[in-house]
């Protein structure tokens, strides 16, 4: 008996050592904190180049311009950092099988600056600007459009028709949109002119705030976070663009820390 006893003394011993050798090899729970964005804040960039309009139907020859206005207008579509199409206005669309017809639907909270809706209308008055023969638009845009119809199904359904298949089509959808409502009455000439693109009025992230004007010259363009952003409200605060003549002096205004980043900058000035 004594010796049984001593046998058990031992398992038991033995099968204690296991367990807590088995405890010790317990994953440990870890906590992981994901990172979230904080609103408020200020945003200064800086631009190669000078201002002209603020109009995505005129802005193709000037890139700085360009920059400003993704951030005031919307579009139909737009395109992430791996060149997928993304929807933007569009909030779903469907192609035919032979690839001629596309028909979109828009989102129906979407609203410009002022607090109109967006509507298919706005979608139609800025193609038809597209093909305008007055405007600095680049040739293929103007013969693209020319061939492509355009129907509002309703006031947030559109289609396009296509006179044949044409695969890179949803590129071309990444225009700017303008409003019907307050430049529809304007004409293709009048409108390059017009004080809109002094102080436009979009439906996208931003909205227009202020000129930054000095010793007589427009050196920057101030925008607002807009509120009522169809896709929620933006978290920075304000984006404030600076104009520069060339990339070194934008370079050396950032080494200053008078900006937080640069729009551009040429392989010359990489070193």
């Amino acid at each position: 008996m004594k010796r049984l006893r001593w046998q058990i003394l031992i398992v038991f011993l033995a099968l204690v050592a296991i367990g807590l050798l088995l405890i010790g090899q317990q994953p440990v729970a870890v906590q992981h904190f994901e990172p979230e964005p904080v609103t408020g804040g200020v945003y200064t960039e800086g631009l190669i180049g000078s201002f002209s309009r603020l109009n995505p139907i005129l802005d193709y020859y000037n890139p700085a311009d360009r920059d400003i206005d993704r951030l005031l207008y919307s579009s139909l579509v737009r395109f992430d950092d791996r060149g997928l199409p993304q929807p933007d206005l569009a909030e779903s669309w469907g192609i035919s099988r032979d690839g001629t017809i596309y028909n979109f639907s828009m989102c129906a909270d979407a609203v410009w600056h002022d607090g109109q809706p967006v509507t298919s209308a706005d979608i139609i008055f800025t193609i038809d600007l597209l093909r305008s023969p007055e405007l600095p638009i680049p040739e293929d845009l103007q013969s693209l459009w020319a061939e492509v119809e355009v129907e509002a199904l309703n006031a947030h359904t559109l289609q396009f028709r296509l006179p044949e298949p044409f695969s890179p089509f949803l590129d071309y959808l990444t225009f700017g949109i303008l409003p019907s409502h307050l430049l529809g009455d304007l004409t293709p000439e009048g409108l390059i002119d017009d004080p809109v693109n002094l102080s436009p009025i979009g439906s996208g992230p931003y909205r227009f705030d202020h000129l930054i004007v000095e010793d007589g010259n427009i050196a920057g363009v101030a925008l607002n976070a807009f509120d009522e952003y169809f896709k929620g409200r933006p978290f920075i605060d304000q984006f404030i663009f600076r104009y520069y003549p060339n990339d070194a002096a934008a370079l050396a205004a950032y080494r200053d820390e008078e900006i937080h980043g640069i729009g551009q900058i040429t392989p010359q000035s990489i070193p």
